[in-house]
């Protein structure tokens, strides 16, 4: 009697000792492999450009994958019927999946900003009418930092389906005034003053170069258009202070700032 009749003449319960190192051998093959291949990806993905979140999303759901597969084949070996456990395994699958809904659409809503890169962390940013700094960008949630200091967590859901205005990704942003001025100042004047009040006002770009004139003319005042480029990273401050310096250099070349007002002439 050969060395595998006498294992296979060995009976453990149902099986054979035979039967029972086969199926230990492929629990030990089946393990290796996974390991294998689970660490082949890991290191691709460490070679991608993809987000740290997405990175590790992606390693453990393969991980959860590879796992099943193992169960399933060490099941088919033992003599499980796998096409019920597959079936089990489906329907809960598609239980949870329901169960789930809005946080798998926020995961996969996240992965999407993760992948494409629409802003990152520190970026201004206007994400459907809350305006604030990008504080993380998660799987789940967006957290954004409001200038008066609130944190909000908005779903990645929400972020992914509205408009998003990243005041960031530029390195100038430009800032738009109306100035009205007085009919009786000359338009030389009040150019003069408003190119004083811009070299006043720190982080103003060379270029492009500060635009002024006559927008349109009121009941009361001549409106004067300013634009000028300024740094993204002092944005309001540079507003706030040219806004300030204009009424500074109005009063210094005596330019006059109007309201509205109502001139009666007697005849």
């Amino acid at each position: 009697m050969s060395v595998i009749e006498k294992l296979n003449s060995i009976s453990l319960g149902a099986f054979s000792l035979m039967d029972l190192m086969y199926t230990v051998l492929l629990v030990i093959f089946c393990v290796l492999a996974r390991r294998a291949l689970a660490g082949m990806f890991s290191r691709a993905l460490d070679k991608s450009r993809l987000d740290g979140s997405i990175k590790g999303f992606l390693k453990a759901a393969t991980s959860a994958v590879l796992w099943v597969i193992v169960i399933l084949i060490i099941a088919d070996r033992l003599g499980i019927p796998i096409t019920s456990l597959v079936a089990l395994v489906s329907v809960a699958g598609l239980a949870l999946s329901l169960s789930v809904q809005n946080i798998l659409t926020n995961l996969f809503s996240g992965m999407t900003i993760l992948g494409t890169r629409p802003f990152g962390a520190g970026d201004y940013v206007d994400i459907g009418g809350t305006a604030g700094t990008v504080l993380n960008v998660g799987l789940f949630y967006t957290v954004l930092r409001t200038p008066d200091g609130r944190d909000i967590h908005i779903p990645n859901s929400t972020v992914a389906g509205t408009k998003v205005d990243n005041y960031s990704a530029n390195p100038t942003r430009r800032i738009d005034l109306e100035v009205g001025a007085s009919y009786d100042d000359s338009t030389v004047a009040v150019k003069r003053a408003l190119l004083a009040a811009i070299e006043m006002t720190e982080g103003v770009v060379e270029e492009p170069a500060p635009f002024i004139s006559i927008t349109r003319y009121d009941d009361s005042s001549i409106i004067y258009i300013v634009q000028v480029w300024v740094k993204s990273s002092g944005f309001l401050a540079s507003k706030f202070a040219l806004v300030e310096h204009i009424r500074d250099a109005f009063e210094s070349e005596g330019v006059r700032m109007t309201y509205n007002h109502i001139n009666v002439h007697m005849v």
